[in-house]
């Protein structure tokens, strides 16, 4: 064929590939993200992304703090929302070295918790994580200003841990209970706007109250461990749909570091 048969006419328009519109869920850069491929997310019955709710904690190493959130939400998911697996649980560090193993003292506890810390690799936080998640929840108050920088239209998903299990417990906030058109992962989600929408009404509370320390010692990782669980427990129940019984965050062991 001759050279001028290859070329396109100028006068002839291209035509513009059709994009397929963006659908909330998991995407499939996120599934690898997550090391989870489309079987392992939904498995409900044909289910689709669209009714997959993403949930990840944020610290700053993803070694410690994080990890620890992120297997205990599996540890407490209620089974009924186990069983049809449409919510994922993650997490990243925000100066993260990808690859590294969790923090073994914190291993070690999660393993005396009944949780599983095996398999785990750290990943730095980048802005695609946080675009596709529903739900980011940070250990202190620097993570969170961090991840909103990296993705400013996540402020009203992004919390404090501490925080979100404090605004859980409004009684104008719902419980993640689906209606007969929404699925579980939507009102899920409906939580979340309305958390983000009584952020400013609650009582005013020291934010830094709100924060889970980085812990340094053995002693000090296992009373992050129960500040973890005890937080982690609420969110995990309440997005599940299930009343959880409410006990306020201020009744804590002594920290071994005061």
């Amino acid at each position: 064929m001759p050279d001028w048969a290859r070329r396109p006419d100028p006068a002839v328009p291209k035509r513009r590939p059709r994009r397929r519109p963006r659908r909330p869920g998991v995407s499939r850069g996120a599934r690898r993200e997550v090391g989870l491929d489309t079987a392992a997310v939904w498995t409900d019955g044909g289910q689709d992304p669209m009714s997959t709710f993403m949930l990840r904690f944020v610290c700053t190493a993803n070694l410690c703090r994080s990890p620890l959130a992120e297997r205990i939400a599996v540890l407490r998911t209620p089974a009924t929302a186990a069983a049809r697996r449409w919510l994922v649980v993650t997490s990243a560090g925000t100066h993260a070295r990808d690859g590294m193993g969790m923090h073994p003292p914190a291993a070690r506890r999660l393993t005396s918790m009944g949780a599983d810390p095996a398999g785990f690799s750290s990943r730095r936080l980048t802005a695609a994580m946080v675009a596709e998640d529903d739900l980011v929840l940070t250990a202190d108050l620097t993570q969170r200003d961090a991840v909103i920088a990296l993705c400013p239209a996540a402020s009203r998903r992004t919390f404090v841990i501490g925080e979100f299990a404090r605004l859980l417990q409004h009684t104008e906030v719902p419980r993640g209970r689906a209606g007969a058109a929404d699925g579980p992962a939507e009102a899920a989600r409906n939580v979340v706007a309305r958390a983000a929408r009584y952020r400013g009404r609650v009582p005013w509370r020291e934010p830094a109250l709100d924060e889970i320390a980085d812990p340094d010692s053995e002693a000090a990782v296992s009373f992050c461990a129960e500040q973890v669980d005890r937080a982690v427990t609420q969110i995990v129940v309440a997005l599940s749909g299930v009343t959880p019984k409410l006990v306020p965050l201020s009744t804590r062991a002594t920290d071994p570091r005061s």
